[in-house]
């Protein structure tokens, strides 16, 4: 008597193959986007938190006269020490400066390998804060 073989046949695992590379090649770039849009909302919840850290330091600085207040920046003189101030981590940062006092304004770049990845945003407390990626 003939055995009957056990087994998938060639066709039916290049179906499964094809139809996973299928599903793969939907949900990767929707993963990859999420994974984006999380990083930059982390970002600008940071630069909320570096603003209202400035505007904490400048209600400091009218109580107790040893604490300096902040201040707007010529540009390029602004250094990435200031941001542990104002409670961000300046190991994530390349670029900052407070452009303006009046309201707070301030622009922010993130390096690459930080934990939200490669950002720049011009940023005020009491407008929309635009985030771009770095070129």
């Amino acid at each position: 008597m003939l055995k009957a073989k056990k087994g998938f046949t060639l066709v039916e695992l290049l179906a499964v193959i094809v139809i996973l590379a299928i599903i793969l090649a939907i949900a990767v770039p929707s993963i990859t986007g999420m994974i984006n849009n999380t990083r930059k909302s982390a970002f600008e919840s940071d630069v909320r938190l570096i603003i209202t850290g400035i505007e904490y330091r400048q209600l400091q600085s009218g109580v107790d006269p040893t604490i300096p207040e902040p201040k707007a920046h010529e540009v390029g003189t602004g250094t990435t020490a200031e941001l542990a101030d104002y409670g961000a981590d300046p190991a994530n940062y390349t670029a900052f400066e407070i452009t303006n006092m009046s309201p707070i304004t301030i622009n922010l770049t993130s390096s690459s390998d930080s934990e939200f990845g490669a950002w720049t945003t011009t940023g005020a407390r009491k407008s929309s804060i635009t985030v771009t990626a770095v070129p």
